[in-house]
This record gives structure tokens, C-alpha cells and sequence, in this order.
């Protein structure tokens, strides 16, 4: 008993840690990269401390309840789902529990099963401005608006200063056209939390969208600055610098994401287009290969990367593809026009007919409807949108 007591302590210890980093999250104030490693540090000491407690507390579903939260603020939410099934299993009325486990399948991209699990947590009595928060932004995920605006209006009611809440709200003015009202939120939320970096995220789309590109790199740049280590800050940075031509940075910025989240296959895949675009087929190459490993189904990215190895000189690589996606599809045209130029080069030496070119057989990129009615606030500095040193195409 005393070594679980000196245990419990040594847990007491981290958790109160943690809960201050979450109460100066919550007061919105900045957090700088080093203490953030700290906080991560902080999270494996309480993590292991629960893990040494289950040992002798198995059937104790508070435990598997903090350390599910624990793993959801390191980024494991699929350890953390096991962990809060593990406490249901146990105690299956308990709301909070289910609150959790809405936030954990929320993480893994899972609207619909976590909107099951917060509406427990309210069956089960659960009434926080948190919760109602979550019920609003899983309603607009699904795109029920007006459940969605209900929801977000009663926690404001009950929390008028959560940013979070002004953010969601600001998600469903986006969806239903009126960007200015959407601004307007996202002002609000970055006034009451300036560390959600969501928000940054979202600044960037909108303003990229309205060609309103030195604002985009701003917010891009702000957000970098609260969350260094953010891929998809970098990504959405990188999408602005390629709107203005800026293929260089715009590489860098991708090239930076992909560096620190190699699961980000958005990123490589825009590296590896913008490098096909460039006609730097060679560069193209890996980028694709990384694409397809992360994720094997990513749109156009098998053909493009058939493309690269062809015009990168490697025909015997490029012809398997070509096949391959041929005897998935008899109907892509794009493979069987590249089945015949690669067959044709292998055969005579290179020969292409000038008909048969890589710039007709592209797929084109849609263009995105914005509400030309708002008239954004401008930087101080401007973009010295220069043209970089690789071509622009």
C-alpha cells in the first residue's frame, strides 16, 4: 500500500503540472517551443506513473481515463481509444468517459461514430461548455448547420470566452458562403486563444482562396510562431507561396512539412506536382514514391508517378505502372496513352510523337468559389511577390 500511495503522489505531482500548462493554455497565453518540450516530457513521466499503477489497480477505470487523456494530448489517439474502451468496459455510465472518447474518435477523423459518443455524455448528464462545443463541431461536420449553431450558442451562453466555440461557429459561416461573418469569428477566437492553431489554418485558406496572399503568409507565419513544429502550417504556407509563384519557398515550406510529419502525404504529393510542373521529372520521382507508401489510394498520384519515371528517362519502371493502372482501370486513357509512349520510346529510342504530349494528359486543378463581397484588412509589411529562379508553370 505505501508503494501505491508514494505512486499516487508522484502522480499527483504530474498532473497538477499538466493542469497548469492547460489552465495558461486556457487563459490564452503563448506558449514557447521549449517549455512545450517540457509539457511532452511532464506527459511520459504521468503516462509511465498510470501505466506502473495498473499493475496493481487493473480494474481501476479512473486510471485508463487519465491515461487515455494523457495519450490524446501526446498525439496517440489510438492508444487513447483503447484506453477509454478499457474504462467503458468497466464503468459504462459514467459521461465523462464518453466525452473523451468522443474527443479521441473526433482526433482520428471520425465525426460520425464520436457524435454517438458525445450524445451519451449528454444522455449521461453531462453539461459543459466543452461538451456542447464538441456537439456543435461534430453537427457542422456532418453538415447539420442548425443542430450545429444550437449547440455552440448554448456553451457560449454558459462560456462566453471560449475561443474554441467562436472557431467552430466561424467553421459553419465558411461552409455556407459568408466569409466576412467567418472572419469575423476566427478575430474573435484568435482575441480569446491565440494558441489554437486551427484558427491560423483557417486564415490562411480563407485569404489564400481570396487571392489576398500577404495576408495568408501572415497568419501562416503567426501561427508558426505559437507551434514551430506544426506540418500543417508549413503545408498551408507553402500552398500561398505557389499561388505566387514562388516555387522555391513554396518547396521548402512542403519540404519542411513532409521533414516533420512523414504521414503527410498532401505535402509530398504538392511537392511532387510542382516539381512535374517545373519538369523536374527526376525530383518528382521520390516524392510520388512516398505518396503511394503512405497511402496507396491518393488520387493521381500512381499516374503521376508513371509520368515522372517517363520523362525522368527510367521507361521500363514507367511501363509497369502504366499496366498496372491499366488492369485496375481499361477506361484511364491517361495510362493507355502512356502505355503506348513508353512501349514507343522503349522500342525506337526515344520517339514521341509531338501529339502525344504530357502537358494534354495532366488533370487540372479545380478552382475554388469564394464570397467576393468581404474587404480584408491589410498587413503592415507586404509580399514582394518576386517570381523564383524555377520556371513558372
Amino acid at each position: 500500500m505505501k508503494y501505491a500511495y508514494n505512486l499516487f503522489l508522484w502522480l499527483a505531482v504530474a498532473l497538477c503540472g499538466l493542469t497548469a500548462c492547460s489552465s495558461e493554455s486556457k487563459k490564452g497565453l503563448a506558449i514557447p517551443a521549449v517549455p512545450e518540450v517540457a509539457a511532452k516530457d511532464r506527459r511520459k513521466a504521468a503516462i509511465d506513473f498510470l501505466t506502473d499503477l495498473l499493475g496493481a489497480f487493473a480494474n481501476s477505470p479512473e486510471i485508463y481515463y487519465k491515461r487515455a487523456k494523457l495519450y490524446l494530448e501526446d498525439d496517440k489517439p489510438n492508444e487513447a481509444l483503447s484506453d477509454i474502451n478499457d474504462a467503458i468496459g468497466i464503468k459504462a455510465n459514467n459521461g465523462n468517459y464518453f466525452q473523451v472518447k468522443a474527443l479521441i474518435l473526433r482526433a482520428l477523423n471520425r465525426p460520425k461514430e464520436a457524435l454517438e459518443a458525445a450524445s451519451k455524455a449528454e444522455v449521461l448528464n453531462v453539461e459543459s461548455p466543452e461538451l456542447f462545443t464538441l456537439l456543435g463541431d461534430l453537427y457542422q461536420q456532418i453538415g447539420l448547420f442548425s443542430k450545429a449553431k444550437l449547440y455552440l450558442n448554448k456553451s457560449l451562453q454558459m462560456s462566453p470566452n471560449n475561443g474554441e466555440t467562436y472557431f467552430f461557429k466561424g467553421e459553419i459561416a465558411a461552409k455556407q458562403g459568408d466569409t466576412t461573418l467567418a472572419l469575423h469569428y476566427l478575430q474573435q477566437t484568435l482575441n480569446l486563444k491565440p494558441t489554437f492553431f486551427p484558427m491560423y489554418v483557417k486564415f490562411a485558406d480563407i485569404y489564400t482562396a481570396l487571392r489576398q496572399y500577404d495576408l495568408a503568409l501572415f497568419y501562416s507565419d503567426e501561427g508558426i510562431k505559437q507551434h514551430p513544429r506544426n506540418a500543417q502550417l508549413y503545408f498551408k504556407k507553402g500552398v500561398t507561396y505557389q499561388k505566387v509563384y514562388q516555387t522555391d519557398s513554396a518547396l521548402v515550406c512542403y519540404n519542411k512539412a513532409i521533414h516533420l510529419d512523414s504521414a503527410m502525404a498532401q505535402a509530398s504529393f504538392s511537392a511532387g506536382l510542382l516539381y512535374v510542373k517545373i519538369k523536374a521529372f527526376r525530383l518528382a520521382v521520390p516524392h510520388f514514391s512516398h505518396t503511394l507508401k503512405v497511402n496507396p489510394q491518393y488520387p493521381d498520384a500512381k499516374i503521376l508517378l508513371a509520368y515522372s519515371l517517363e520523362y525522368a528517362g527510367e521507361l521500363a519502371k514507367a511501363l509497369e505502372y502504366y499496366t498496372a493502372i491499366v488492369a485496375e482501370n481499361p477506361q484511364d486513357y491517361r495510362a493507355i496513352n502512356g502505355q503506348y509512349r513508353a512501349k514507343r520510346k522503349l522500342e525506337y529510342g526515344g520517339y514521341l510523337p509531338p501529339e502525344l504530349s504530357l502537358e494534354d494528359s495532366l488533370p487540372h486543378q479545380v478552382q475554388r468559389r469564394i464570397d467576393t463581397t468581404l474587404r480584408p484588412l491589410q498587413p503592415k509589411s507586404r509580399l514582394n511577390a518576386k517570381i523564383d529562379s524555377a520556371r513558372k508553370n
